[in-house]
Order: C-alpha cells, then sequence, then structure tokens
C-alpha cells in the first residue's frame, strides 16, 4: 500500500471514529405528543414519540424529554406512567420537561405518575400536571381495600395507594442528584412528591394538594424518608423550598396500627434509620426547608421525626392539624437533633397546637410568630422564645381555605423586619431578594 493511501484511510479511519465518539457525547432532544407515533424517532416536535416512556427508554446523559400538550395514562393497572430507567451524569442530567408553552397532563389510576428507582440518579423532572385517582374511588371503598383495617385479605390495590412522584432507593441501590421543580401535584390516593432512601435531592416550586387521603400506607404531599449518605460533605445536601401544600390528608388508617398518622404537608422522617430494619446508618448530611407555604392539611404543616441536621426557616404554616386524631402543631421537630427552626409563621386554629417538643436535643428555636386565629388570646407553645412574636395576627392578605389564599403581608404586618439577622433566607417565595432587617415568612413584603 502507498503511503498516501495510507494516509486516506487513517484519514478516514480517525474521521469515522470522532463521528461515533460525537454521537455518544453530544446530547440530544427528544419530543412526545399523544399524537405522535412509535415508528417515529421522536427528535424533532414534527415527528414526536407517542408516550414519554419510550423517550425515557432511548436517553443517554445530557439528553432532554420535551413533552407536549395532552394526557398519559398508565399502561396497566399495576404499571407506573413513566419509569425513568436511565440516568445522567455530574454534569450531564436527563431533564423531562414540559415542552415550551405546553401544559402536558399525567394522569394515572395505578402506582404512580413518575418513578425514579434503584441507583438512577441526576435527574430533572419539571414542568408536568400529575392527577391521581382520587376521583375514581370513594372513601367507604378505601376504608375497605384490600390489606387494610377492616380487610386484611388479598393484595395492595394501586388505585387508592398511587403517588405523584416518587423516588425509591429502598432496593439497595439508590438514588441521588434529583432535582423536582415546577410540578403541580394533586388528588393522590398516595403520597405527592416523595423520596426514600436516597441523597441530594431538591424538591422547589411545586404545588401539591389533595394527596394522601385514601392510601393505607400513611403518606403526606412531600417527604424524605431514611437518607442515604452519598458521600460525607458538609453544607446542605437536600432541598425543599418554594413549594405550596395544601389540603394534605389521611382519611384511611396506617395499616401497621390501624390509626390516622400522617397527611403532613412536609415530613423529613427517619433520617437516623432506625425504622423498619434499615442499616443504612445515621444520615449526616444537612437539609433546609425554606419559604415553603403549609395550610389545612391533616397533619402539622412541617415537621422532622427522628431525624438530624434539619433548617427549617422563613416558611408559613396555616391552621394544619386539621385531622381530630393529630394535634402536634404547624411546625416542630420530635425526636430529633441539631434542629434549627428560625423565622417561620405558626398560625394554628381552635385548640391546635402551635408546636410541640418532644425528646430534642440542640434545638434552636428564634424569631418565630404565633397566633391562634380563632382563639387569638391562646398563646401557650410547647417552645418559644423571647425574640418570638406571640398572639399577634401576621396580617396576611387573604388566608382561607383555598389553593389560591395570599399569605403575603400586608403593610402592617408584625412580621415585617423581625427575622433573625443571623440565619435567614436569602430570597422570598416570590424569589425576592432578602436583606437585614428581613421578614418572617415565607413572603417578603
Amino acid at each position: 500500500m502507498s503511503a498516501s493511501l495510507k494516509i486516506t484511510c487513517t484519514k478516514i479511519s480517525i474521521f469515522c471514529l470522532l463521528s461515533i465518539v460525537s454521537c455518544h457525547v453530544s446530547a440530544t432532544n427528544y419530543y412526545v405528543s399523544p399524537g405522535g407515533n412509535p415508528r417515529f424517532n421522536g427528535r424533532s416536535p414534527s415527528r414526536p414519540k407517542n408516550l414519554i416512556q419510550d423517550a425515557a427508554n432511548l436517553t443517554r446523559p445530557g439528553d432532554t424529554v420535551f413533552v407536549m400538550a395532552g394526557t398519559y395514562r398508565n399502561s396497566c393497572p399495576s404499571c407506573n406512567v413513566i419509569e425513568v430507567v436511565k440516568g445522567g451524569t455530574k454534569d450531564k442530567y436527563i431533564v423531562f420537561t414540559n415542552y415550551r408553552g405546553h401544559h402536558p397532563v399525567i394522569a394515572f389510576n395505578g402506582w404512580g405518575g413518575f418513578s425514579v428507582r434503584n441507583n438512577v440518579s441526576y435527574i430533572k423532572i419539571s414542568g408536568f400536571e400529575i392527577i391521581g385517582n382520587n376521583a375514581n374511588v370513594t372513601l367507604a371503598a378505601a376504608l375497605r381495600q384490600p390489606k387494610g383495617c377492616i380487610n386484611k385479605k388479598g393484595s395492595y390495590d394501586p388505585a387508592y395507594n398511587g403517588n405523584g412522584i416518587a423516588i425509591d432507593g429502598r432496593s439497595g441501590k439508590h438514588p441521588h442528584h434529583i432535582i423536582i421543580s415546577n410540578n403541580t401535584v394533586h388528588d393522590c390516593g398516595g403520597g405527592g412528591i416523595s423520596a426514600s432512601q436516597a441523597d441530594y435531592i431538591t424538591f422547589e416550586d411545586n404545588i401539591v394538594y389533595n394527596t394522601g387521603l385514601y392510601t393505607l400506607f400513611g403518606a403526606s404531599a412531600i417527604s424524605f424518608y431514611q437518607f442515604w449518605n452519598y458521600d460525607r460533605a458538609a453544607g446542605y445536601r437536600n432541598v425543599i423550598r418554594r413549594n405550596k401544600c395544601f389540603n394534605n390528608r389521611s382519611y384511611v388508617p396506617w395499616f401497621v396500627n390501624c390509626e390516622i398518622t400522617d397527611g403532613n404537608g412536609i415530613i423529613i422522617d427517619d433520617f437516623r434509620n432506625k425504622q423498619n430494619g434499615s442499616r443504612l446508618g445515621s444520615y449526616k448530611g444537612r437539609t433546609l426547608i425554606e419559604n415553603n407555604v403549609c395550610w389545612f392539611n391533616g397533619g402539622t404543616g412541617i415537621h422532622s421525626f427522628q431525624s438530624d441536621h434539619v433548617d427549617i426557616i422563613n416558611n408559613t404554616a396555616y391552621c394544619n392539624s386539621q385531622s381530630e386524631e393529630l394535634t402536634a402543631g404547624q411546625i416542630l421537630a420530635g425526636a430529633s437533633g441539631d434542629i434549627r427552626i428560625v423565622n417561620n409563621i405558626l398560625v394554628a386554629d381552635g385548640s391546635n397546637n402551635y408546636n410541640t417538643n418532644y425528646a430534642n436535643t440542640q434545638l434552636t428555636y428564634l424569631n418565630n410568630l404565633h397566633f391562634n386565629v380563632t382563639a387569638p388570646g391562646r398563646i401557650k407553645a410547647a417552645i418559644s422564645n423571647a425574640s418570638c412574636i406571640v398572639g399577634l395576627d401576621p396580617g396576611f392578605i387573604s388566608p382561607r381555605k383555598s389553593l389560591d389564599a395570599d399569605f403575603n403581608l400586608s403593610p402592617h404586618s408584625p412580621a415585617i423586619n423581625r427575622g433573625n439577622r443571623g440565619l435567614y433566607s436569602k430570597g422570598d417565595f416570590n424569589h425576592r431578594s432578602r436583606t437585614v432587617p428581613n421578614d418572617i415568612g415565607a413572603f417578603e413584603h
């Protein structure tokens, strides 16, 4: 072979190799529409796939799945609508999001909307409305569902227990680095948005309502359970911020003790990993809960239980503990340690508590506002501090039992400029910057 031919062949080989490599390293956009076709490759808006799952199965690190307007449903009674089966990498998340200007709806009567399991990591899910099965069941039927307290026979029925978005590492392969944002999740028999045995999880700018009603597992709007140490890094590894949680509660007893136990707005549960035979050991990461609004939930607005290293800062909780069986309060910690509850507004009604304080260690409780909307003179709290405001109406614009309630502060609110000057959220629910002096609650005036 001549030298010139060898050089030509070498150039061709290098070109082919580079072409192959570029195919693997460049990100791909996939498009999905209910009017799409499974035979399409889904790589343009004009030739979309018809199932989100089909696009999910094709993804590589860095890819984005754009979902167009329409309703997407589970394909079998026990299925999730989407099983996220492939993960991204540190610099190349796989993204599932709405196509610009579109409003995709995930409607399910199976086990859930989005499911992220095993060690699938570096995922973003944003821009979906997720609707559960509540409209198709009744409380009477839910109380008699299989494996419950009345009917202990049969198998668990997803029709009553489906979750909106569930991140689950209980198989022993743990998800990490997942962001769930700008979704509306509602009317799920099970939980709204949850993560179990995971790490580096962010839930932000979501709206969750009418969830947890019919499950026998005891669910909440937003929950973190038994987190696992991906590493030993200091600082915040998990964030729950700027979410709305409304009217989430439990009507069906937890199948273990046949009592109403949950229906919280936000719960951090068993980060010490003492329950259900967990061998993960105590979770060492820090979790930030800031600028959330939780109102008229059956359980608490926000609380930690058997967990450590949690900051609950600049949140608004209004008239939670609506289930008569649950009286713990609005924002609190129980059997927890290294907890900071600062700059929050806690409004109770009737005989409900502002907070409780059970078996906690290293609990910092500063610059919180306590008020009882139906009994303004009731000022007793299990824990308070001279920096707290007690018995003054926070002066919300339009607080009510409605999804469109407005918890912004009126001009004469006593919460204005009364926040802690050392520990506060640097932005508010509306992304407005905070400076010293800052306000108490989720909204800066």
